[in-house]
């Protein structure tokens, strides 16, 4: 049997009684694939503890299940990151090929129509509610980290930039103030749910880029003027997309402000400081930090301390801060983000413990 056929689950994704009724294969220490469960939804838990003790860290399906495999884990996601069984690795891994799907399925069906599907927004916010419950856990939070890195890709971006900002702003929940004063009154129910509206920001923030034509999106060299042009729509197109849904006016902002840079030099309405609505200067932060830590066709991923680095305007070489003297250049990106907030998420950088 050809290694090509078979796709890899890892055990914790199996949830007894759930899994659907495809075959199930496991692989010898010689490279053999022999069948081990006839209709996978008939796995018991007993028969998945014993596939762990005897040191099987993963399970294979047929290829061309990869669909219903797919389908099963965005039913189940609740209960598999609930599963004791599966270690925080296998979640984070499965929460990620989850959440990019949902995201390029929002971009593909939204795709021509000029407006977000209504079926794509309903997957997306049962998403954002696993979302909230798993990344709220610490260790969750470091597992996700290793996808740091990865390749850059806009699905996977959105969902990266999603994990950021609802860890970011759950550690520092000052900053919901600045969209909502009261904040600090709201019952325990409202706070979540601003939790939620601002996680469905975070994932959607890009959803304008469905409009922009794939030959710019996946182009590896550098952008023509003209090319450029129609990519600085995205934002524009994304609040057209969400206008005629329930979003709330702060998330629509923010989707349509994530570009404008702090000192008014962004796109596509030049906003300048606290004029830009607080969760778009997040995702600012946010967006640019996944970019220049992911790799692309055209360059490698920069390490997060040589990106957060970057951001906060420290020099290539020796030297002195930006307010001991240092313009232009040797500034880096400091004056396209809200610096208190830069503050707030450079340290928590430093909390999550990325590396070098």
């Amino acid at each position: 049997m050809s290694a090509a056929r078979y796709m890899p689950i890892p055990p914790g994704a199996v949830i007894p009684g759930a899994l659907p009724d495809f075959r199930i294969y496991v692989r010898n220490p010689q490279g053999a694939y022999t069948l081990w469960a006839q209709e996978g939804n008939k796995v018991t838990a007993e028969q998945l503890g014993r596939l762990t003790e005897g040191g099987y860290t993963a399970i294979y399906v047929d290829i061309e299940e990869q669909f219903k495999y797919d389908q099963y884990l965005e039913d189940n996601l609740g209960s598999i990151l609930e599963n004791r069984a599966a270690s925080d690795d296998q979640k984070a891994e499965i929460f990620s090929r989850v959440s990019t799907n949902v995201v390029k399925g929002a971009f593909e069906t939204s795709l021509g129509l000029g407006t977000m599907d209504r079926g794509a927004l309903q997957r997306t916010q049962k998403l954002i509610e696993n979302a909230l419950q798993f990344i709220q856990e610490a260790k969750s939070l470091q597992a996700l980290a290793k996808l740091i890195g990865h390749d850059y890709q806009t699905y996977a971006h959105a969902t990266k930039v999603l994990w950021f900002t609802v860890s970011f702003l759950r550690l520092n929940q000052g900053i919901l103030e600045q969209i909502d004063p009261a904040y600090p009154d709201f019952e325990d129910g409202r706070k979540i749910e601003m939790f939620r509206h601002c996680a469905v920001g975070a994932l959607l923030h890009d959803i304008g880029k469905s409009l922009v034509p794939r030959a710019i999106l996946d182009k590896a060299d550098p952008l023509t003027e003209v090319e450029w042009e129609v990519m600085k729509r995205h934002p524009l197109s994304g609040l057209a997309m969400l206008i005629d849904t329930d979003i709330p006016d702060f998330v629509r902002k923010a989707v349509l402000q994530h570009h404008e840079d702090y000192d008014g030099t962004g796109y596509p309405l030049g906003l300048e400081g606290t004029a830009i609505n607080a969760l778009a200067r997040v995702i600012r932060i946010i967006d640019v930090f996944d970019a220049m830590t992911s790799r692309r066709p055209y360059k490698d991923p920069v390490p997060p301390l040589k990106a957060a680095q970057i951001m906060i305007g420290t020099p290539e070489e020796s030297g002195k801060d930006a307010d001991l003297g240092l313009t232009g250049r040797d500034q880096g990106m400091r004056p396209c983000f809200d610096r208190e907030l830069l503050k707030k998420f450079i340290v928590f950088l430093g909390d999550v413990k990325l590396g070098a």
